[in-house]
């Protein structure tokens, strides 16, 4: 029988595990048997509502006041599903408020098993798009009030049932069995995802070959790893590779033999005394206090190995470096994911022999007339349909968002090199750019933001926050890999997530930005490479 309860939450901010409201659908035979709809308040660490997020789903701060927090209306949610599968659409994500609401609660996870339907459509319909409301759409299904989270489940179950028929499904197995899609599977310290089961290798793996010229005095040489949890960077097949490239044995099961304990994606709340952990983690720790020298390390560490990379001291086990990535870690495309690490993209790549788009354009001019009501001014540029502003009420809105333009005005999408009247760092931002930043109430000065942002984001992660300082060099360094003429940091003394100043190679312009986002390039420039 088609049985199962969908889900859909909506968030208050950037953070996935900030819930606010949370629908449910229980669905006996294929038909809707019960519903609820609860309105929460999102843990106290991230208990914010962005501009952005309202705008979505029009619950505000003071909507929720009155209701419980997330931890008190979890059991809630638990009690109601049951036993049920749960299925939800892009589930990656609604699982995932799950899982990081517990973490920023400090609360294990629950055992929950769970299906896809954004996978489940990618594998059985052609469709240019695959969020809920084009799915629901191409499926008969109407138009769905999206982001409400009642509304969201329902159409969950329109598309449940409509695949189902179209596959003679009797149960939500069948289903996921017939489409190819994996059940995942949520518990305790481990996270396994619904997936397309399409090209997925089901082989044992087998120990490669030990590089015979490995540096003998690398720090995993010699030593045997073992793996718990998914890695974000590579899968495990490639893992084991890249150990046998340094010298060191992967083995599937933490025996005697361990040496070193790889821990992928896992909920840092397992980690307290008395919590449930993988086998892997639990043996590990059983083997410690017998008294064998097990080193327990995060995928990040694995790398700097990899890398010869020496660790200077201990770290904190699952530190983040921030709580966007605590709440929703960006796993590489398993296509690249499966390319050995000396094979993947080089840090130098050939330059694009396109030229870069120009950062302005020449000055159309247009008969228009200011939108602003009451100005009989002409209007710097020309629209259609979007409003437009004489050169005076364009220099107001920047002075609102506290800039002070260095370049003259062009064109909204052209960049302008401006000041910002609070901190004076000068950067290229767009007005059309600014204006969005206006409406959201955020700052459009990327410096005052992403200081503003790391402060309170290492706050938030307290005894998980990174707070190592970057150096100069290191800074320099990235940005030199990635393209970009480094001008210095913004802070002092310069942590992780904090802005620094760079200007691309070759269009030219200048941003303020964080150091982990200078990898994906410049956005003008947009080079074939990337």
């Amino acid at each position: 029988m088609l049985n199962y309860t969908a889900i859909d939450f909506e968030t208050a901010n950037s953070y996935r595990g900030s819930p606010c409201s949370v629908g449910l659908v229980r669905v006996r035979n294929g038909v809707p048997d019960e519903t609820r709809h609860w309105m929460m308040q999102p843990p106290d660490r991230v208990d914010d509502f962005a501009p952005f997020n309202v705008s979505l789903h029009g619950i505000t701060r003071a909507q929720v006041a009155e209701q419980p927090r997330w931890r008190d209306v979890l059991p809630d949610i638990v009690d109601f599903i049951g036993d049920d599968v749960v299925v939800a659409h892009n589930a990656g994500f609604d699982i995932g408020v799950v899982r990081y609401a517990c973490a920023a609660d400090d609360i294990d996870w629950p055992d929950v098993s769970f299906l896809c339907t954004m996978v489940l459509a990618r594998r059985a319909l052609s469709l240019p798009a695959y969020r809920l409301p084009y799915v629901v759409a191409a499926l008969d299904g109407g138009v769905i009030d999206h982001h409400d989270a009642l509304a969201d489940a329902l159409g969950v179950v329109h598309v449940v049932r409509e695949l189902a028929a179209m596959h003679n499904a009797q149960d939500i197995f069948e289903l996921a069995e017939s489409v190819g899609v994996s059940i995942g599977r949520m518990a305790t310290g481990s996270y396994a995802g619904s997936a397309s089961l399409l090209n997925q290798q089901h082989t044992r793996l087998v120990q490669p070959g030990l590089n015979p010229e490995a540096d003998t005095g690398g720090y995993l040489y010699g030593r045997v790893v073992v793996f718990t949890g998914a890695l974000l960077s590579m899968t495990r097949r490639i893992a084991w590779e890249e150990c046998a490239r340094v010298g060191a044995s992967a083995e599937e099961n933490t025996t005697k033999r361990t040496n070193v304990l790889v821990v992928g994606d896992i909920n840092p709340a397992v980690l307290r005394p008395g919590s449930t952990v993988t086998g892997k983690t639990k043996r590990a720790f059983e083997l410690q206090e017998g008294g064998q020298p097990i080193e327990v390390m995060t995928e990040d560490d694995f790398l700097k190995c990899l890398d010869g990379k020496p660790l200077d001291e201990p770290t904190v086990l699952l530190k983040g470096e921030n709580h966007h990535e605590l709440a929703a870690p960006k796993p590489l495309p398993k296509h690249q994911r499966m390319v050995p690490l000396a094979q993947r993209r080089d840090p130098n790549p050939p330059q694009d022999p396109k030229p870069p788009r120009q950062l302005r354009r020449k000055r159309v001019p247009t008969e228009q007339v200011c939108s602003v009501r009451n100005c009989s001014r002409t209007a710097a540029f020309k629209t259609r349909t979007k409003p437009t502003w004489c050169e005076e009420h364009i220099a107001a809105q920047q002075r609102i968002a506290r800039l002070k333009p260095l370049d003259s005005f062009t064109h909204p999408d052209d960049w302008q090199l401006t000041e910002c009247l609070s901190c004076t760092v000068q950067a290229h931002y767009r007005f059309a750019y600014t204006i969005e930043k206006i409406s959201y109430g955020e700052p459009t000065c990327r410096a005052c933001y992403w200081r503003q942002w790391a402060v309170q984001s290492r706050e938030l992660l307290g005894a998980w926050a990174r707070t190592e300082p970057t150096t100069y060099s290191d800074a320099l360094n990235i940005a030199d890999e990635n393209g970009y003429e480094y001008l210095g940091p913004l802070t002092a003394p310069s942590l992780t997530d904090d802005p620094h100043r760079v200007r691309c190679r070759r269009c030219q312009r200048i941003s303020a930005t964080r150091l982990s986002d200078i990898a994906f390039g410049c956005s003008t420039c947009k080079p074939s490479t990337r």
